[in-house]
């Protein structure tokens, strides 16, 4: 019997985490009721009370459950290869149609800006960022070596390379028509090029 709850609470509690982000998406943040999230999932509200407890508490898990999905994302970037093709191969990563759609663009608002009222979203997401920065610098510090690139700062560098990623992937939408997303991942491609001031052709050569 306890295995078979242990078993429903895995299968379920993905399941109504999931429509809670429909909700989100379709409804807003504010508006994202238990009874919403209850209906959407097809399960009756008390049971989504008794798998979280509260709403809070369900935002939480979505925000780990988000930010796992950027975490796996930044799982695939690259760590090894040939210094020029290795550099391709982050930045064509970075500015990508997986890397844009990976989260809907109201969820990432929202738990944004639930983050400056609720520390622990705060820390969560800054730990995420913490992770991202010190795998760009440790690339950005070989591929300097490499004299792929050429930078005064490592750090300076990723600041601009995560600001100008960042930007891109919640701003673009909003001036960016759907049909140019892949030309606009070009461009931005080639201004981080820029921005590192890539000294040696990598592996596609640069246009």
């Amino acid at each position: 019997m306890a295995e078979r709850k242990r078993q429903n609470a895995r299968e379920r509690k993905p399941a109504i985490l999931k429509a809670f982000y429909q909700v989100i998406e379709s409804d807003g943040f504010e508006n994202a009721s238990i009874g919403k999230v209850a209906k959407r999932a097809g399960v009756h509200p008390s049971l989504v009370i008794h798998y979280f407890g509260t709403k809070e508490t369900m935002v939480v898990e979505l925000v780990d459950d988000v930010l796992k999905t950027y975490s796996d994302l930044f799982r695939q970037l690259p760590r090894d290869g040939e210094p020029g093709e290795r550099l391709d191969r982050l930045l064509d990563l970075i500015w990508s149609r997986q890397w844009h759609d990976a989260v809907g663009l109201s969820s990432v608002f929202s738990f944004l800006a639930l983050s400056q009222r609720a520390p622990e979203v705060m820390e969560r997401v800054k730990n995420l960022y913490r992770q991202y920065r010190r795998y760009l610098v440790t690339q950005l510090e070989f591929l300097q070596q490499a004299g792929i690139v050429r930078i005064d700062s490592s750090d300076a560098a990723v600041e601009a390379l995560i600001s100008l990623s960042e930007g891109s992937h919640y701003f673009c939408r909003f001036h960016v028509p759907p049909e140019r997303l892949d030309e606009h991942c070009r461009n931005m491609t080639l201004t981080a090029k820029r921005i590192l001031q890539v000294t040696t052709p990598p592996s596609r050569g640069l246009k």
